[in-house]
């Protein structure tokens, strides 16, 4: 039973790797990279899938984000035009109304239903 507990602890340890063994992948890598050869197995497919999932993930929020963008600055467009707008009729009806209050314009007015302006000014009755 000892020695196949030292089997197995033998087969979980790493082997070393020899400097050559990673020189030949390194320089693999780049010749593949020099080549544009970038097929993938499904294993390495499948390690990647969070990342990939991570990429969809910012790229649908910044779509999302543009698009939210856009349309706030659409409403904020209509609402400044809105606004100069309901400024200018402010305005409009601000100036009629002041021109509507002149005691010119009230007597012409009063006229029609036959008051008259007063020539003297009121007097303050005391007991």
């Amino acid at each position: 039973m000892n020695k196949l507990v030292e089997h197995t602890e033998a087969e979980l340890k790493p082997k070393p790797k020899s400097s050559k063994d990673e020189a030949i992948r390194l320089s693999e890598k780049v010749k593949r990279i020099a080549d544009f050869d970038f097929r993938l197995t499904k294993e390495q497919l499948t390690a990647q899938l969070p990342f990939l999932a991570y990429l969809f993930l910012l790229i649908v929020l910044f779509i999302y984000n543009s698009h939210y963008a856009e349309k706030t600055i659409r409403t904020t467009n209509r609402l400044q035009f809105e606004m100069k707008d309901l400024r200018s009729e402010y305005i409009t009806v601000l100036s009629e109304i002041m021109s509507e209050s002149r005691q010119s314009e009230l007597l012409k007015k009063l006229e029609l239903s036959g008051i008259k302006e007063l020539k003297n000014p009121p007097s303050k009755i005391t007991y």
